[in-house]
This record gives C-alpha cells, structure tokens and sequence, in this order.
C-alpha cells in the first residue's frame, strides 16, 4: 500500500513519536511506501533530514496552526479560523503529493479532498497533547474516518462515547515494546539514588504531586525528570519552595538509549498521571524490572498489580504517593522483589512486530 502518515508531533520527542516510528519502521520493512506528514517546527529553518531515519520514508513539513480548545476563548478561535484555511491547503497538496490508498492519523480537512480512507489512531482521550479536548473537534475527526484505532480499551470507550452511532468503526490495538531495549541496558550510575519520572512537564503528568510527595516522604532519594515542557518553570519553583531544589534534577529530553539506562537504574519509577491514554513507560519500566510507583489508572496494563508487581495509589494523592515512595526507599528487598515480579510478568507484552500486522491488517481490510 501507499500510506500517508499525518502526525503533527512526529518530531517532538514523547511517546506518540515513539509509537509512529516503530509502526512506521514496521510497514517499511513489509515493502509499504511511507510518506510522513508533520508540522513544520517554529523558528527559523534548520538543517532538518528528508528522511524518517526509522522508515526511510520521505518526511513533509508543513506549515499548521495549532486547534484552540475552549479554556483559550474567542480570540484563539478567531486567529485559528483566520489562518486554518492555507494552513489546510498546505497540508492537502502535501498528502495529494503522496497518492496514499491509506491516510493516518489527525486528519480534517483532507477528507474532502483526498479519495483514500482515512484512519485516526487515537491515543489520548480528554487530554490531548496540545491540551485538553475539542469534543467538537474530536467528533469531526471521527465522522471523517473509516476507522478510528484506539491504543487502550479506555480510550476505545471515549471514542464511542463521542460518537456512538459510528462505535462500530472503533477497535482496539495496544501499542507494542521492544524488551530488549531496557532490559540489555546498562544501569545508570548516579551520586545518590533516585526516584525516575518521565515524560512531558505537563499538568495531566502529575510531576508537582511527585515533588510534593518526594518531600514528605523523609528520604534520601533525589527526583530525576527525563521530559521537557511548559511547567518545567514551575516544577522548578515548586522544588525550591520545599528546599529540594539541590535534589531535583531536570533532564531535559534524552535519547533512548539514555532513558533506558535510567530506568534501570532507578530507585523506583514514579507514574503520577492524572491523565493518560497509554504508558509506554510503565510497561518499559516493567520489562526494566525496575519498582513502580503509578496511580491507579484504568488504562496501565492489567498486569502492574498493587503490591505484587507494583505499588498504586489514588489519582492526585500526594500523601499516599509520598508513603509508597518510603515504602520502596526503606525496605529494598521488597523493591527488588516487585520489580522481578514485574518483568516476570511483561513477557506477555506484545511486540512491535505484532502490533505492527495488526494494523496492516486494519488498513488492508479498508482498501480491499
């Protein structure tokens, strides 16, 4: 097949990017030609690669104006509608370009004017990677596909709750890992211990529950955030109002292989979310072996179970956060002995390789 592959954040570092190229990796090497269609990054033009470096496929940017949601105002609606049409054009000579017989994902304005099915990959559900929902938006985009493909069961259920006339369209197909990624890793050696937090420095994350909790947990431990983002100001000034601001250390984003070897060397792993639609993390860290620390969100894997492979507390509680956070610092054989268990139980994880036919096969029941 011809595939166009329209992903806005293929060039942010985060999970979303990770997902994308590994599928997009996967298609290639089963002989599928790959356009990618991105946002053109703001600033003054870099010495950007033509070419995906996962897939080989040729990368276009174009130039896209962020959708307001609603806590923005009239204002940002106004300014979006005023700019949306070039933008909109801009992308569809991008895609007529590509002759895809399969569109994927984030697409509006390419429905009329492109004859391919469209697929949405959802991977978030109420919060989204710009911020929250459009539910306006977000039925749009559904009308416009021939089918929508969610990376969790909860967010299967959000997309059926938007527009359950079309629930029908909706099927679920979890992203997949690489075990040996995290667990060939070396472990990183750093000064003190530390508790591990990844991802984007965003409210939905739960990174201010995590310094709260960090200092009222009574430990030694320092807090490594591997992730960028707009509370990182914040997040800092938040350290500093607890006095920890010697013991919090900001990352920044790191390549794979860096994170990998984080993880393994990590105290604990803390997943605070207050929002999430898939973690790739926790399932990474499991495979890891490293102790987890998550809250008690539907869409972690079945197989983190509170206090067999993995420790999970009430979403936006700090307190109990704070509490299994010493839990895990005092008593280092019950860590070790949680993180066994928790890569014993990520053998079952599928792979990207399976994840990958999956899809494929989506897309081929689409176009016959």
């Amino acid at each position: 097949m011809r595939i166009a592959v329209y992903c806005p954040h293929y060039e942010d570092a985060g999970g979303v990017r990770e997902v994308v190229r590994h599928l997009n990796a996967g298609m290639a090497a089963r002989g599928h030609a790959l356009t990618v269609v991105t946002r053109a990054p703001g600033g003054p033009p870099g010495a950007l690669p033509p070419t995906d470096p996962a897939s080989g496929a040729a990368i276009v940017r174009v130039r896209l104006v962020r959708a307001p949601y609603p806590a923005l105002g009239a204002r940002a609606y106004r300014r979006f509608l005023h700019r949306f049409p070039g933008a909109a054009l801009r992308l569809v000579r991008a895609a007529r370009r590509a002759e895809p017989e399969m569109i994927a994902p984030y697409v509006l304005a390419l429905r009329l004017a492109v004859r391919a099915p469209i697929v949405v990959h959802l991977h978030n559900g109420p919060e989204t990677a710009d911020g929250p929902e459009s539910p306006r938006l977000q039925r749009l985009l559904q009308r416009c596909a021939a089918r929508v493909i969610a990376v969790s069961p909860a967010v299967a259920d959000y997309a059926r709750a938007v527009l359950p006339r079309r629930a029908e369209r909706v099927v679920t197909v979890p992203n997949g890992t690489e075990a040996e990624e995290f667990v060939d890793a070396p472990p990183a050696r750093r000064p003190r211990p530390y508790v591990l937090g990844v991802g984007g420095l965003a409210p939905r994350k739960g990174f201010d529950l995590l310094i709260d909790a960090l200092a009222a947990a009574g430990t030694d431990l320092d807090l490594v955030l591997a992730g960028d983002g707009p509370e990182r100001v914040a997040l800092a000034a938040r350290a500093a109002a607890h006095g920890l601001s010697a013991r919090v250390h900001f990352e920044g984003h790191v390549e794979r292989t860096v994170l990998a070897s984080l993880v393994r060397g990590a105290a604990v792993v803390a997943i605070p979310s207050r929002f999430e639609g898939f973690s790739l993390v926790s399932r990474e860290a499991m495979q890891a072996g490293a102790p987890i620390v998550a809250s008690a969100l539907p869409v972690f894997p079945p197989e983190l179970r509170d206090g067999e492979t993995g420790l999970l507390v009430p979403v936006g509680d700090a307190a109990a956060l704070a509490r299994a956070l010493r839990t895990l610092a005092t008593d280092p054989e019950r860590a070790r002995a949680l993180g066994a268990a928790a890569r014993t139980a990520a053998h079952g994880f599928p792979t990207w390789d399976e994840v990958t036919a999956r899809v494929l096969a989506e897309y081929a029941a689409l176009v016959g």
